[in-house]
Parts: structure tokens; C-alpha cells; sequence
């Protein structure tokens, strides 16, 4: 009776991929079976960026599953669409399924476009790939695309999107959203971003917007750090959000300890809200106490609310945890009552 044959690739595998000796890779699988699963994904041989297309050919002549999917359901072909190392040509020529809708993030061109993988999309739809495929979301390529562009993918969003719409993908009203949503990400980070790829970004981001029919969203204007601090809005989470926009920078501590306030306020909130407090450490309690100290500078609030800001800060640092919505109403009340701005120190913590 023949011993069965392993389902775990050897650890070293991908070092045996990286060296490129075909007879040693082959010789692999003498003792492996041809969808023997490795690496963190517990993906196939196919799946490796770094799979010889010599070695490809000779699994698949050998039975290797060229939908096989790893641990997340996505193929040999969705994981190579998305890497900028892949190579999908020779999954392509051995007949791989151009619209396995079963991974991750959708079909194989949803992985290739969330990733901005131009050429890997245009030879996915070369191929017959639905240019409209819905995934789990109800999300088309070009909306997975255009819902997870970062500021630094601009410019190979542009010419994604064109490709895309050339091959007939239908506008939805939710790429608007995205574009939109794209525009205020980047007009946020704007000052900060890097001096040798703002205009070019910026051109990208106009290119976006016209494609979408959008209005361009309106160049962010900050504070200059010397004049009085003024809010237009009358409720006080529109005062928090127009404060941010003008005091708070895209990135480290703000220059005035009026945007250090609503900085600390958002922060705090956005870690325990948004990321469930994953990143909680002693970072963190270290702003919630410089933030208590803050509100007692200047004109400080008064007694019953800074009774309230105690009691949050002290459950922040035992607990992690607190109201933080009246942590942003107070950070509010406090910049409203001391509009001079006032320099803010060099802060011990680091977030």
C-alpha cells in the first residue's frame, strides 16, 4: 500500500522557491502532494509569487487544483492578481477560472483593482473576466477599487478606473461616495503630504473627479496658529469636527494645545470605537492625563465639568474605557473658552 503523500509543504519551501532549482522543487513533491498547502495563507504551490511557471506547468500536468483555495477562499489566481511580484500569465494559459468568485474580496479582478494592479486587470478581462461582478458586498471591481483608494494608489487608481469604464463598467451613485470620500482624505492630509508627490497626486484626484462628475471637495484651509479660534457651527459635534479640521495636522501631536485637545478627544475615541481598543497602552492613558491637565490651563472649565473630565480620564487609565463622546464635548467647551491660541510643549507621549 503507497504512503499517502503530506498535505504540508516544507517549511523552507519558499527559500526552495527563492533558489529557482526546478529538480529540486519537483523532487518536493515526490513526498508532498501536487496541492500540498504552505505558508501563512496555507496556500498551494500555484498561489506562490515566486512559483517557476516551468514548475506550474508540470503540477498542473500533474493534477494540481488550479482552484484550490487557502485558508481565506481565494485561489491561486486571486492571490497572484493583487501582488505586484504575481505573475498571472501562465495561470491564465493553464485555464485558471477567470471569475472564481469565492475569494476574500470577490472575483480575481476584485483582487487585482483593490490592489490597483493595472496590468493584472487588463489581462484578467482580456480573458472574459466580468467587469461587473458582484462580491459578497454587492461591490463591483471598480467600487472595491475606488472604496479602499489611499492616498498614495491615486494616481494608479486613475488609470484603473479608465481601464475599467473603457471595458464597460457602469458608474453606481456609490463611486461618487468613494471619490468624494478619497477627495477629503486627501485634502486633510494635504500639508503633510510628500512635497515631490502632491501635484502630481492632486492631478491625479482632479482626473478622479472628473471621471465621476464629482465637485471637487474644497482645498482644506488650517489655522495660522496666531489668531483668535472661531467655529462657525453651533452644535458642539460640529464644533469638534470643524475644530479638527482646522487645528488638528494629518499626522503627530498639533502645534497649539487647543488642537491637542481635539486631537487627544478624537483619538482617544477612534481607538475604542473604531479599532475596539487593540492599540491600548500606556501611551494612551499618558494622553488621557495630559488632556485633564490641559483643561485646567488657561481658563480653565468649570468645577462640575471638570469634575466629569476627572471621572473619564480616571476610568480611561484604569479601565480603558469611558464616555467618549463628552470627552469631545468638554475638549469643545474648553477651546471655545480660550481661543488665543497657546503653544503647545513638545508631549511625552508618542501616539
Amino acid at each position: 500500500m503507497a504512503t499517502p503523500k503530506k498535505k504540508r509543504l516544507p517549511k523552507d519551501f519558499e527559500a526552495l522557491l527563492a533558489q529557482g532549482d526546478l529538480p529540486a522543487l519537483q523532487a518536493v513533491f515526490e513526498e508532498c502532494d501536487v496541492d500540498a498547502r504552505g505558508g501563512h495563507a496555507k496556500q498551494t504551490a500555484l498561489a506562490f509569487d515566486s512559483c517557476p511557471d516551468e514548475l506550474a506547468r508540470w503540477l498542473a500536468s500533474r493534477g494540481a487544483d488550479l482552484g484550490a483555495a487557502d485558508a481565506w477562499g481565494n485561489t491561486p489566481l486571486h492571490a497572484r492578481a493583487r501582488s505586484r511580484r504575481g505573475r498571472i500569465d501562465v495561470l491564465l494559459e493553464l485555464g485558471a477560472d477567470v471569475n472564481a468568485a469565492g475569494g476574500s474580496v470577490g472575483a480575481p479582478l476584485h483582487a487585482a483593482a483593490d490592489a490597483k494592479q493595472l496590468e493584472h486587470a487588463a489581462k484578467l478581462l482580456a480573458r472574459g473576466a466580468d467587469v461587473d461582478a458582484r462580491n459578497r458586498e454587492g461591490l463591483t471591481p471598480l467600487e472595491v477599487a475606488l472604496r479602499g483608494c489611499s492616498n498614495i494608489e491615486l494616481e494608479a487608481m486613475v488609470g484603473l478606473a479608465r481601464l475599467l469604464l473603457e471595458a464597460g463598467a457602469r458608474r453606481t451613485p456609490s463611486m461618487a461616495r468613494y471619490v468624494e470620500e478619497i477627495g477629503e482624505r486627501f485634502e486633510f492630509h494635504r500639508a503633510g503630504f510628500n512635497p515631490d508627490a502632491v501635484a502630481s497626486s492632486s492631478a491625479a484626484l482632479d482626473a478622479l473627479y472628473r471621471l465621476f462628475g464629482v465637485t471637487p471637495v474644497p482645498t482644506r484651509t488650517t489655522h495660522d496658529g496666531k489668531a483668535p479660534i472661531a467655529v462657525s457651527a453651533t452644535e458642539w459635534q460640529d464644533q469638534h469636527e470643524e475644530l479638527w479640521s482646522l487645528l488638528v495636522p494629518s499626522s503627530g501631536p498639533a502645534t497649539t494645545v487647543q488642537g491637542e485637545v481635539i486631537r487627544i478627544s478624537g483619538r482617544i475615541s477612534h481607538e475604542l470605537l473604531d479599532n475596539g481598543g487593540c492599540n491600548w497602552d500606556d501611551d494612551f492613558r499618558e494622553m488621557a492625563r495630559a488632556f485633564l491637565g490641559y483643561l485646567q490651563t488657561g481658563t480653565p472649565l468649570a468645577e462640575p465639568e471638570l469634575r466629569a473630565a476627572r471621572l473619564i480620564v480616571d476610568a480611561l487609565v484604569r479601565e480603558g474605557g469611558a464616555d467618549t463622546a463628552r470627552m469631545a464635548e468638554l475638549a469643545v467647551a474648553w477651546v471655545l473658552g480660550n481661543p488665543t491660541p497657546a503653544r503647545l510643549d513638545r508631549p511625552a507621549y508618542r501616539r
